[in-house]
């Protein structure tokens, strides 16, 4: 075989190669895909229980549910709405929240147990474990939040929770590993815009 002819097969193998390749890269998700894996997710999600225990406080204990629902998302407006309702005995607490994706600056998946851990002065325990997808905005999030005792809308207990955060729980680290990444995904294609 002369040098030309071994270039020239060289080439040719080269080029088959990167075709094959190339035929094998799946496209990235779309905005859209992005957006309804995420309101598919979160609206077949159903409800989640866990049990708080705060032993340094005579072992007490609640139980609390957390159901989300009205899951809307929009690829034109780059947004996305749900709501979050949280129950425990006769108390409640509704959070609804309106997301404009393009101000997201960050989420990340938390174990509930270390997120309650943060907001409370006392031992708390959590079981079973439960996972929140934080996200996190630049700027201030549309969110309205009321608190009921025995069904009856009350004042806030405490001080309002940080207008730069949202949040969505999860039952499994897997399915809210997934939802944090398609989040990130989401808010990248709407700050591209």
């Amino acid at each position: 075989m002369t040098r030309r002819s071994c270039a020239l097969a060289l080439l040719t193998a080269l080029w088959l190669l990167l075709q094959l390749q190339g035929s094998g890269q799946v496209a990235e998700p779309t905005l859209e895909d992005n957006l309804n894996f995420i309101a598919n997710t979160l609206n077949s999600r159903g409800d989640i229980s866990w049990t708080e225990e705060l032993p340094d406080l005579f072992g007490a204990s609640y139980s609390i549910t957390n159901s989300v629902s009205d899951v809307k998302t929009d690829a034109t407006a780059c947004s996305m709405s749900w709501k979050n309702v949280f129950t425990s005995s006769s108390d409640k607490i509704v959070e609804m929240y309106s997301l404009r994706l393009a101000m997201v600056s960050g989420a990340r998946v938390q174990p509930t147990s270390e997120y309650v851990r943060a907001q409370s002065v006392y031992t708390v325990t959590v079981s079973p474990e439960t996972y929140i997808v934080l996200i996190r905005t630049e700027d201030s999030q549309a969110r309205h939040r009321e608190f009921y005792r025995k069904n009856k809308l009350m004042p806030e207990p405490t001080k309002p929770p940080d207008a730069h955060e949202a949040k969505v729980l999860l039952a499994d680290e897997q399915t809210a590993n997934r939802i944090t990444d398609a989040i990130r995904r989401a808010s990248q294609l709407c700050a591209a815009k």
